[in-house]
């Protein structure tokens, strides 16, 4: 049986509330306790975010565990890609965080118990990952109104409870004016095309028709999607199709299909960017590339029955086809 190492991030509100509700049992006893009920012995260590890094080191060099699962939210795992890779182990996600995205795409349930049951019983699978500027993502990066957004959060930190509520719309109107129209040169697979937009995103293979979740993993592409400027009426009306699902069919937004993707700003040489939850400054240009089944990870079997519910709902959508880059006029 394989050796598996399970590192929680104590900040986790999951966990704070795992603590609240488990009495005097430490969570993460209370995690190895759930995993030895579903038929896995692991061993669980809790780390900090700012020593994580040093531990995978740790880890990398000789530790015997075979699996390593990550418990966090999708910041904590990308931070931990480059060290997870160049271990060489499997690795999982145990969803500790808010939007959770590439766990729910793994098909990890969100809620704690149901996830440690799931992941007792997942096999290994090799899914994509992509790279930004040579670092490792699994979801999502983003600059314009996404970063502005992913700022605007990292505002309210400090504020709980109803504060923190109107502290964040406060940050998301100022962002959502703050981002109202660039221009970015692109080059998508080797096409030049000039946009002015509020808002470019680059996934880790495409989403779904409508959804915030990508049918699959291992497509080897990566999707450019658009949101092109426009009144503000109409970014208000996107930002109403982005909550309602219906953004695709947006006039502001354009998608594309590439393997290699390069980003300019016009009078720009620095630009925040918002990577699966992470939030940094960059130099210009931005490259992205694929990195076709470059993670090997824990993937629950997820039965035929709750696939079809989940296509019914519409939570993942159908593949549709790519839109052809239009070369820019020079």
């Amino acid at each position: 049986m394989a050796r598996c190492l399970v590192l929680l991030n104590p900040r986790a509100g999951t966990l704070k509330d795992l603590a609240a509700s488990s009495g005097s049992l430490p969570p993460a006893e209370r995690v190895r306790q759930a995993f030895s009920a579903a038929g896995k012995d692991v061993d669980v260590r809790m780390v900090p975010p700012r020593d994580l890094g040093g531990v995978l080191a740790e880890i990398g060099r000789g530790d015997s565990h075979d699996e390593i699962i990550v418990g966090g939210g999708d910041g904590s795992l990308s931070r931990s890609l480059g060290r997870l890779l160049s271990s060489g182990k499997t690795f999982g996600v145990l969803p500790l965080g808010t939007m959770n995205l590439l766990a729910r795409d793994l098909g990890v349930p969100q809620e704690l118990d149901d996830a440690i049951a799931a992941l007792a019983r997942a096999k290994p699978a090799e899914i994509d990952l992509a790279s930004v500027n040579g670092r490792p993502f699994h979801s999502i990066s983003g600059l314009g109104f996404f970063a502005q957004m992913a700022r605007a959060r990292e505002a309210t930190r400090g504020f709980k409870g109803l504060g923190r509520y109107a502290a964040f719309s406060l940050a998301a109107l100022r962002a959502f004016f703050r981002s109202g129209r660039s221009r970015y040169q692109l080059v998508i697979d080797g096409a030049p095309i000039t946009v002015e937009a509020t808002a470019v995103l680059v996934t880790n293979n495409a989403l779904g028709d409508g959804a915030w979740r990508r049918p699959r993993l291992d497509g080897g592409e990566l999707e450019v999607i658009v949101a092109h400027a426009g009144t503000v009426r109409e970014r208000l009306r996107l930002g109403v199709d982005v909550v309602a699902g219906g953004w695709r069919s947006n006039p502001l937004v354009e998608s594309f299909r590439a393997r290699h993707v390069k980003v300019e700003k016009s009078l720009r040489r620095r630009v925040w960017l918002a990577t699966d939850g992470e939030l940094t400054r960059e130099n210009t240009p931005i490259i992205f590339e694929t990195m076709p089944k470059a993670a090997r990870m824990l993937k629950p079997d997820v039965p035929a029955s709750a696939i079809g519910e989940t296509l019914a709902s519409g939570a993942v959508g159908a593949e549709h086809p790519a839109a052809e880059p239009r070369p820019s006029a020079v």
